[in-house]
């Protein structure tokens, strides 16, 4: 019996699936780049600022509270001003600050103080993470968007430059874009 062909070819497209693996790749090297020169920087930081046994982790905190500060000003630059890119957002939030930031070592410092008998030492240690760190990712939103503000301002004709900006609604609102 003869085999009919419909007018709609239902197979996938090679060329399409070729094109995402490739793009899926991309990212993933995005990631991992990211990764491993943040994990390097934590590191480094981590043997800068040795703790005792069981003093204030000081090394842990720091790379959390800097972590959040980079996350904050890089995702603002990202949604709010830089053209749309595949790239940055992978490599600096999900691969740099997810490979220099640590909330599993932050949970098992807090815990080891706690289990010791240092239980205001671990209480103080996770409300000074959290509270600075919000400050820190809300310092970052600040800057980038001072820092876009100046931008936008510099140079003569700044005003009818027409170039397309992104403004939020709020701290953490969402974005949208303005033509002046």
């Amino acid at each position: 019996m003869p085999t009919t062909h419909s007018p709609t070819d239902h197979r996938p497209n090679r060329a399409f699936h070729r094109a995402l693996a490739s793009e899926g790749t991309h990212r993933i090297v995005a990631v991992g780049s990211g990764g491993a020169l943040g994990t390097l920087a934590r590191y480094g930081v981590e043997r800068v600022l040795t703790t005792a046994s069981h003093g204030f982790p000081w090394g842990t905190f720091t790379v959390n509270v800097a972590g959040a500060l980079v996350l904050g000003t890089v995702l603002t630059l990202v949604l709010e001003r830089w053209p749309p890119t595949r790239y940055v957002r992978p490599f600096a939030a999900i691969g740099f600050c997810g490979g220099f930031t640590t909330f599993s070592t932050f949970v098992v410092e807090a815990d080891r103080r706690a289990f010791t008998g240092h239980v205001w030492l671990a209480t103080g240690y996770v409300v000074a993470s959290l509270a600075a760190g919000l400050v820190a990712v809300t310092a970052g939103i600040v800057l980038a968007r001072i820092g876009m503000l100046r931008r936008r301002d510099d140079g003569p004709g700044a005003e009818e430059s027409g170039s397309s900006v992104h403004r939020a609604a709020g701290p953490l609102g969402s974005a949208e874009r303005t033509s002046r």
